[in-house]
């Protein structure tokens, strides 16, 4: 390692490994983003669906308490 050819290329070396793993993780942010914003769409959409059922039962109740259903 004296040599400074050989500091040199293992300088290099770890410059495109170093290089490398930027880009991977990169990668893997971007992924990682993507499944957390379709996690993020399906939970809105499992709430949105168990609120609107939650409000069906609420006036179905509401409408047998005041002797209107059916």
């Amino acid at each position: 390692m004296s040599n400074p050819l050989g500091v040199q290329q293992i300088l290099d070396h770890c410059m495109m490994n170093i290089k490398g793993a930027v880009e991977m993780m990169a990668d893997d942010m971007h992924d990682a983003a993507m499944k957390l914003g379709t996690a993020g769409m399906m939970l809105a959409s499992a709430s949105n669906a168990v609120h609107k059922h939650s409000a069906q039962l609420i006036q179905a109740q509401s409408q047998m308490d005041r002797g209107e259903g059916s």
